[in-house]
Formats: structure tokens, sequence, C-alpha cells
């Protein structure tokens, strides 16, 4: 069984990582990739059982876009962002909301035709969230993430969850990282051991099971 964690990037212009985790949660791919063909093939010939993104995949109810020009407008009065935003939003993890303000708008439409395509492909897609999978697993003490301290931070509290990590933490950077956090979360995912966010209409959000 093979679980693919991507950490996306928002233009093919920088690389991207996809990593591979068998069900034992031991690692045995880390690969970087530019456009959506290369990850598509990767999907190709891993055939995984479930591929986890960490990036927005769907849009609050009532946009069809995220343009300012357009008329299209919320569902719901008021709302300014999709309802696991919201829910994340009250739990105190910090996110980008998806509305038409977002400046993360070209990560959004990436993910959300790149969701598109693997699902098209037959493949189970969901999203996470790495920010809220490193605060549920490690708290709330994680270094700033642009940070030296928050790296190692990181690849110290990954290796004893990812068996054979330490082959790889001397190249990984941040990116490289969140794919491993969205890989493990999807591996959680697929063993019951997540909570889900959000509603199936306007999508969903996976995290590791929240504390009761």
């Amino acid at each position: 069984m093979v679980v693919l964690g991507v950490g996306l990037r928002a233009s093919a212009k920088r690389p991207s990582t996809v990593v591979a985790l068998n069900q034992d949660s031991s690692i045995f791919s880390m690969e970087p990739f530019g456009g959506d063909d290369e990850l598509a093939e990767f999907a190709q010939n891993q055939k995984p059982v479930l591929i986890s993104i960490g990036a927005p995949l769907g849009l609050p109810l009532g946009l069809d876009c995220l343009e300012s020009t357009c008329s299209c407008d919320f569902s719901v009065a008021q709302r300014k962002g999709r309802l696991l935003e919201l829910e994340l939003s009250r739990m105190g993890i910090s996110c980008f909301f998806t509305n038409k303000g977002s400046i993360i708008r070209s990560l959004i439409y990436r993910g959300i035709a790149l969701s598109q395509r693997l699902r098209g492909m037959g493949f189970e897609v969901v999203e996470s969230y790495p920010h809220a999978t490193k605060m549920i697993l490690f708290g709330d003490k994680v270094p700033p993430k642009n940070s030296a301290a928050s790296l190692a931070f990181l690849k110290e509290r990954l290796s004893p969850l990812i068996s054979g990590l330490d082959g790889h933490t001397n190249g990984m950077d941040r990116h490289s990282c969140d794919a491993v956090l969205n890989a493990y979360t999807g591996l959680l995912h697929t063993q019951d051991g997540t909570d889900v966010l959000g509603d199936e209409e306007e999508g969903t959000l996976v995290l590791p099971k929240l504390p009761r």
C-alpha cells in the first residue's frame, strides 16, 4: 500500500515535492517535481491508495472563481472562506481564507485543477494542511516556519514517525517537510486516525485525530 503526500508550490517554475510512504510509515521516495504532468506520471507509476495534497482543493459555496471582476458570491452571507477554514480559526489554527482577496489564489487554482485531474485518473485525493498537522502533533511551540530552528525542529520530530527519513534529512527544506507531513496525515487517514473538518459539498480537510 502506497500513500503520497504532496507539498505543492503555487507555480511549476519552483519545484514542489512528493513523498511516498508505505503502510508501515516507511518512506521509500522523496522526489521534486515541476509541472503537474510529472506528478501525474509519478502517481500512475506508484498507484497510491490515497494522495494527500497540502493546498486548498475547492472553492466556497457560491463562488465559481476568485476573480474580483466576477459577480459570483458566497452562498452564505458574511462568510469569508470555506467552512473548514472557519473551523480551523475557531480552533486557534491560523490559515489563509479562500476568497477573492486571497494572496494564495494561484496555489488554490493549481490545487483544484490538480486534484480534479488526479481524481479523474481514479485516485482518492484528500486535502491536508501541514501547519495544522504539526500543531496537532507537536503542539504550539513550533518555531516560525521560515526559520532555521523550524526546519531542525521538524526534522527531529518527524524522524521517529517516519522510518528511513534520516537518509533524506540533509537535503530537506520546509517544503519537503510539508510533503512528509501531508503524507503522514494521508497515512493516518487510511488507518482511521484522522478527523475531518468542513462539509462534503464544499470540501473537507483531514487532520490527525484531535485531543478528546
